[in-house]
């Protein structure tokens, strides 16, 4: 048999690319082959983080004022590890491209956030039969940063619920994050049946009131703000199909949700109407061109988020009828120690993850660009030795190539995640 010798001249061998940022994080520019270059950025502001530490195997360096580090004489798929005062340590195992960017969570700490108020216009002319109650339920739209803290304020009181005292007025207050934001009230009728026992009662969504492109600062209140009720010609009735979920997760929702803009989505809380199967919304236009519906199924055990638990996501829908379609299962035979763990690959899953948190919140998240590849703790995150630790194993659907994609372009590819927890002992 011939062999093939391929001479290198003049260093014209190797992967060499100057370092560019991904937008968002993500991988590019051919696979490892002599340089590789680490940004890390800060995965809610995309701002590069600085002095940040990095190990790539042996290699070990610290993030520039651009959050970049360069590794030179690497080949092959590498596991990069990063360490960050204030962030979550964050790992990417057995990636595969000379360009990589990788966003870090900040540890929980208050978001930031102001109290916004005003009134639904017309409340006077919103009519339902006697004996019934009107009332509405406001909401503020959320960033598209999956698990950021920002999207999960919550407003004291229940000050973002008007309408169930009567009066001609529905004023409402609402605690919200920073930013460019829009607002949706569910106007409901209640229907109690004529009793005092509220299990009989029923809810349903009679219409709607908005208002977008409000832009909020931290700590700076603003108040005398109007949402406008949407015209009827403008509402429609979507339908959701949960289709089969796993047959271990018993506890399903679903949330409609309208998507603004690149990082805006009004998860519309139609939650709160008894019928579960058809809902009315508002057509995705009146938030703007170009917006779409996206369907968010959840399936989870009666322990809710601190259980296995489903996730699919339909992005970018412009259809009236909402369905989950395929489930991914949460992984099974799933262990874990401080040091590693092991799961089965998830059917239909491109990545896999693993994080491990303590009693207050998630310190460290290792994703698997090889899912069938054991999670190793890199000895620059070392887990504490001791104290509560529970490990989240999960696989990642999504429709994109993991040697060359960008999170803020492809973030549409994503499609589902499920998740199953264990203590660590």
């Amino acid at each position: 048999m011939r062999r093939l010798v391929f001479i290198c001249v003049l260093g014209a061998c190797g992967n060499d690319p100057d370092p560019r940022l991904i937008a968002g994080g993500g991988v590019g520019d051919g696979p490892i082959d002599g340089t590789l270059n680490v940004f890390a950025i800060d995965n809610a502001t995309k701002q590069p983080i600085a002095s940040a530490s990095v190990a790539v195997g042996d290699h070990e360096g610290t993030t520039d004022a651009t959050g970049l580090v360069i590794v030179k004489d690497v080949e092959g798929p590498q596991t990069i590890a990063i360490k960050a005062a204030g962030y979550r340590s964050t790992v990417w195992a057995d990636v595969d491209g000379a360009n990589v960017t990788i966003p870090v969570t900040a540890l929980e700490t208050t978001p930031d956030q102001a109290t916004l108020s005003g009134s639904i216009t017309n409340w006077s002319a919103v009519t339902v039969p006697t004996g019934h109650v009107k009332a509405a339920f406001v909401v503020y739209s959320q960033s598209d940063s999956l698990g950021d803290p920002a999207n999960e304020i919550q407003t004291p009181n229940n000050g973002n619920v008007c309408g169930f005292a009567g009066g001609a007025t529905c004023d409402w207050t609402v605690a919200s994050r920073t930013g460019s934001v829009s607002l949706a009230a569910a106007i409901i009728d209640l229907d109690p049946k004529g009793t005092a026992d509220e299990t009989d009662d029923t809810m349903t969504i009679i219409g709607w009131a908005i208002r977008s492109g409000i832009v909020v600062e931290d700590g700076v209140n603003q108040s005398g703000l109007a949402l406008e009720q949407v015209e009827a010609g403008n509402l429609q009735n979507v339908t959701v199909d949960l289709g089969t979920p796993p047959a271990s997760l018993t506890t399903t929702a679903a949330l409609v949700g309208i998507e603004v803009g690149s990082d805006e989505v009004v998860q519309l809380p139609v939650f709160l109407a008894t019928d579960k199967t058809t809902a009315l919304v508002p057509e995705p236009e009146v938030f703007g061109a170009g917006a779409t519906y996206r369907l968010t199924a959840i399936a989870q055990t009666a322990s809710g988020d601190q259980g296995a638990q489903s996730i699919v996501l339909r992005q970018g829908q412009t259809a009236t009828a909402l369905s989950a379609g395929e489930w991914l299962v949460p992984p099974t035979g799933f262990t874990a120690s401080r040091t590693e763990a092991t799961f089965d690959p998830v059917e239909g899953a491109l990545l896999g993850q693993v994080s491990w948190s303590d009693a207050t919140q998630n310190i460290l998240e290792i994703t698997l660009f090889d899912p069938v590849r054991t999670a190793v703790v890199p000895a620059l995150v070392a887990l504490p030795a001791s104290g509560t630790l529970t490990a989240r194993a999960a696989g990642i659907g999504a429709d994109l190539d993991p040697q060359d994609f960008s999170l803020d372009v492809d973030k549409r590819k994503l499609f589902g995640i499920a998740a199953q927890p264990t203590p660590v002992p």
